[in-house]
């Protein structure tokens, strides 16, 4: 009895090892990037001045931004991010290049008609997946340098930041950030 259930448990082994080899040889289904789909984030900002073009540039999404991310697409959470906000350069603080934790330094205007804001949401017809969320603010003091920009959350977390060359406003000068998303 001990024999014929060792043999069955051979012949087990060597069907399983067989069927293997089988599917291994004539080809199991791959995965690649040619069959499947993935999702891939792109962003700029573009700074403008008394509606004159300064720059484009690319953004960082920071490891938050991707948390949001996540969080929105899998569970519907994390609020809408149309938040925009600006780095106060004339501080002294500085406005520290983006990073992806988001550590960098990021001293925020809230005075002089650069407080943080609600962006204008717009989706760019003909393109899907990419969408825009622009402001323009108005400064109501003079000499105030901005050189750094953030999409955040109406909460604050912040999602995306962004470097450009300083600006500098004086009472009445508009600035303009308009960011550009993209998901492919």
């Amino acid at each position: 009895m001990m024999v014929i259930r060792g043999a069955y448990l051979f012949v087990i082994a060597i069907l399983a090892v067989s069927m293997f080899s089988f599917g291994y040889m004539f080809g199991l289904p791959e995965t690649s990037s040619t069959t499947s789909s993935s999702l891939n984030y792109e962003g700029y900002v573009c700074i403008s001045k008394n509606g004159e073009l300064i720059e484009c540039s690319h953004n960082l999404l920071y490891s938050n931004g991707k948390n949001m991310t996540r969080d929105y697409l899998g569970a519907g959470s994390s609020g809408a991010i149309l938040n925009i906000s600006l780095c106060n350069a004339t501080s002294g603080a500085g406005c520290g290049t983006p990073v992806a934790a988001g550590t960098e330094t990021f001293s925020l205007y809230t005075s002089c008609g650069l407080n943080s804001a609600q962006g204008t949401y717009g989706a760019i017809p003909n393109t899907p997946g990419n969408w825009s969320v622009a402001k323009t603010f108005t400064a109501t003091c003079d000499s105030l340098e901005i050189n750094s920009t953030r999409l955040t959350n109406t909460s604050g977390a912040i999602f995306a930041g962004n470097t450009f060359s300083v600006v500098t406003l004086q009472t009445n000068d508009q600035l303009t950030i308009n960011w550009t998303l993209m998901v492919s």
